[in-house]
Order: C-alpha cells, then structure tokens, then sequence
C-alpha cells in the first residue's frame, strides 16, 4: 500500500492505493501537497475495475451513510459526508473521470465552488473561462492562446463566493499537463464558445446566463439539497461575473474582442 498526498483547489487529500498506475497518474497531474496539516478528505483507489469505457450514464444509489456512483469502467462508494471514498477504476480514463465526479460533488455538498467544463486562459493576473461541450473548441482556444498560461483544458476549478469568483489550476485535463502556476487567479468573464466563420462577443443576460452554465457543469444530481446549492452557486457566480457568447474562427483574433 502506498499513500500520497495531494491538493486539488483547496482541499488537501491523501490518497492511498496498491496501484502503480493510479499513483503515478496521480503523481503526473496533481500537485503534492505537505502533511503538516491533516487531510480534508480520504480516497482509496483500486485499479482493474469493470470494462473498458462504453458509456458516461452514471448510476447513483443513495443510502443512509453512503452515496454509491456507478458507471461501466468506474464505481465511487463514498459516506454522507463526502469526507471518505473508495474508488474503483478500470484505467486511466476512468480514473480523470470518476475524480472529476467525485471532486465535483464534494465541493457542491460544501457549497465551496463548481467543475465546470471549460477551458481557463491566464492574461495578467486574470483568469477567462472558454466553456462548451466536448467538441466545442475548448482546445481550439487553449492552443490559440498560447503563450498565455493554462489553468485547464477541459475541467476549471472555480471557487465561488459572495466575495469573488476564484480559479484554481486543474489537473483534469486531456491535452495538457499542469505548470506549477501559483495562484488562485480573480476570473474575470466566462464565455459560452461557438466556433464560426466570424468573431463576436455579445454579453448575455444574468438568467440567460444560469441556463447556459446547467450543461457546462460537472454533476450528477441524487438529491434535492445538493440541486438546490449547485443553483444557488450559479447564482452567485452570474451575479459577480459576465457571463458571454463568444463566436470565433480558428485564429487568435477573438483575443481581439475580449480586449
């Protein structure tokens, strides 16, 4: 058994497993965190679990003292509190996956912040999110962006709160591997990308806003309280940043309108 700790956003977790896969995936993209202070969270990770990806359909099954999430090449079985989890992966993929649902849930539940399902460009000491499906040009954007730093290429890691919106360096990316970057960086607008023959940045309204997020964001929805504080989040989220529809071409001139 080896354990490794780790930092993710805020949260500090120790992370133990027989694995050599696992912990060196882990090792490749998460940050090491120092243990002179306990752990906020506890995860055990088995490798060799399942099948091979088939399908993202995630099945929850709630009980007293535990949530369970299953998935063809995944399963999460973690207690009420989210503070102690077993995960079970069949490979790699599965493994960026089934963290990705597991941290996204924790940090609904602590009503912390939202994995929202983006690419995050660094200008200055600001932080821009690019969101969109798979396929959306997520890393269009990030590689025209160059050579301004990432904070993600596929899953951003935002920190919301009635005193300012925060992005934090993600490890859950597909094309990229973290930079040490320091931060957490202020983000300073989020767009909705559209990839077109022209470039436009139109604002959008704070309601139109909520709606265009529902579908950006890592979750998978068990109970109404959860529900509840992942729109409440949103919320807040529009009310301190803007939210826009950005239509670009596959060049850097998009930099252009958002200046």
């Amino acid at each position: 058994m080896v354990e490794s700790w780790i930092q993710i956003g805020e949260l500090r977790i120790s992370v133990t497993s027989t694995s050599s896969e696992a912990m060196g995936w882990l090792e490749t993209y998460c940050l090491p965190d120092s243990r002179d202070i306990p752990p906020d969270l506890n995860w055990h990770v088995e490798w060799g679990y399942g099948i091979p990806f088939t399908s993202f359909q995630v099945d929850i099954t709630t009980e007293v003292n535990r949530i369970e999430y299953n998935r063809r090449d995944y399963q999460i079985v973690v207690d009420a509190d989210y503070k102690n989890a077993t995960i079970r992966v069949h490979d790699g993929f599965a493994l960026k996956h089934a963290l990705m649902n597991l941290y996204s849930a924790v940090i609904v539940y602590r009503g912390w912040g939202l994995l929202i399902h983006s690419s995050c460009v660094i200008r200055g000491d600001e932080a821009f999110i690019f969101a969109g499906h798979s396929g959306a040009g997520k890393s269009t954007v990030a590689r025209l962006s160059k050579p301004r730093p990432l904070l993600s290429d596929e899953a951003t890691i935002v920190k919301v709160s009635e005193s300012g919106v925060l992005v934090y360096n993600s490890p859950f990316r597909s094309d990229t591997v973290p930079d040490a970057i320091v931060g957490p960086y202020h983000l300073k607008a989020v767009h909705v990308i559209h990839q077109a023959s022209y470039v436009e940045r139109r604002i959008k309204r704070k309601t139109d806003g909520i709606y265009a997020l529902m579908d950006k964001v890592f979750f998978w929805s068990h109970d109404p309280v959860e529900t509840a504080k992942i729109l409440r989040l949103y919320e807040i989220l529009v009310s301190r940043v803007s939210v826009y529809d950005l239509h670009f071409t596959r060049d850097a001139t998009f930099w252009e309108a958002i200046s």
